[in-house]
């Protein structure tokens, strides 16, 4: 099998010839691969997001399957800050003439990770009067970029378009508001609820392989009695819909995520979730949702980020990769994952053997 055929068939709950490798390449990794400063390619876009994440996964010679955002228009995002260290991004609107900026910033630093951060926390002004305007480097916007990309990744890979349900952000301000304000807030969900709906309906008329649904740490702000108020029915609807186009989707949520494998089994149509973090970062046992809602769900995860990915040496690699096969693999319907994104730093030899494990006692 090509690894886009072996990552397909694990996502429909399929056997497909072993257990595919897919190390959650987001960011960090792919851009330390370039020897670029990060802000190069998370905000000037020298070179486009989607190359850098598959020639990271060739890199490796693994399996790819990431999410992408896909831009639509010039943007809505500028530069306000730029120095040796860091370049700080911050998005704004436009309507009458009159600019808003928004309460939050994006801090891009040399090496990543970024900071998504309140503007105020660095001492940006609630408004700017000078500005760099973020534009796209390429021509290409929406359907002509997903299908270069889609061309770039080919056999080798699935590129996944990406939505995000309605919730409230992982800021203590935003939860205390819809504690304060929950019929306002409540009100705000909708309407971003609808144009979710209306972007995935763009999304899915290209008909890309996988829809992916991006909401990290979507628990830890919105518990299951919140998320049951303000999203499910969101992803109830965006599954259903996306099934009726004959797309599969898949879902990241970082951090606690029990609750949302039962809710998402029982009550939606989404096809695959992941990373299913164990203790003390999530609540998964991966064996145990295996059990329970393995015939429902496709599983990706879910090698410990630190513990396995950052810290252990070969063997300890080789361990944790076995246990959790033999957690899930059973059946098919199982991707050899991380926890959540790979560290930076991660050694060459730990994704090696990774890809040793899955491709030999992985093997069906």
């Amino acid at each position: 099998m090509t690894p886009r055929q072996r990552i397909l068939t694990a996502l429909r709950r399929a056997i497909p010839d072993h257990v595919p490798c897919v190390p959650d390449l987001w960011e960090m990794v792919p851009v330390r691969l370039t020897g670029r400063p990060a802000w190069e390619i998370l905000v000037d876009e020298a070179v486009p997001i989607w190359k850098v994440r598959m020639d990271a996964y060739r890199y490796f010679g693994a399996d790819a399957l990431f999410a992408v955002h896909v831009p639509t228009c010039a943007g809505t995002t500028a530069v306000v800050h730029r120095d040796h260290e860091k370049v700080i991004v911050r998005e704004y609107s436009e309507r009458g003439g009159a600019i808003s900026w928004s309460a939050y910033a994006t801090v891009v630093f040399a090496r990543p990770p970024s900071a998504y951060v309140l503007a105020s926390s660095f001492g940006l002004p609630a408004a700017h009067a000078r500005w760099e305007p973020v534009r796209p480097a390429s021509a290409k916007l929406g359907r002509a970029w997903f299908e270069e990309a889609r061309a770039y990744a080919g056999e080798d890979g699935v590129v996944a378009p990406m939505v995000s349900l309605p919730g409230i952000p992982v800021f203590e301000k935003e939860m205390l508001r819809y504690a304060d304000e929950p019929a306002a807030v409540a009100e705000e969900m909708e309407r971003d609820g609808e144009a979710m709906m209306s972007q995935a309906e763009t999304l899915l008329s290209w008909k890309p392989d996988v829809l992916m649904i991006g909401n990290s740490g979507l628990l830890v702000s919105n518990p299951p009695p919140t998320f049951r108020s303000l999203g499910l029915r969101w992803l109830q609807l965006l599954t259903r819909r996306a099934r009726e186009c004959g797309v599969l989707t898949h879902m990241h949520c970082c951090g606690p995520e029990r609750a949302l494998v039962e809710m998402a089994a029982r009550e939606t149509d989404l096809d695959g979730i992941e990373p299913l973090e164990g203790p003390p970062m999530g609540d998964c046992d991966l064996a145990e949702i295996k059990r329970a809602f393995g015939k429902r769900l496709a599983l990706k995860g879910n090698l410990h980020t630190t513990d396995v990915m950052l810290l252990a040496g070969p063997g300890g690699v080789e361990e944790a990769c076995k246990r959790a096969i033999d957690a899930a693999a059973s059946g098919g319907g199982f991707i050899l994952s991380t926890g959540d994104q790979t560290p930076r730093d991660v050694r060459d030899e730990t994704i090696a053997t990774m890809l040793r494990v899955a491709e030999t006692y992985g093997r069906y």
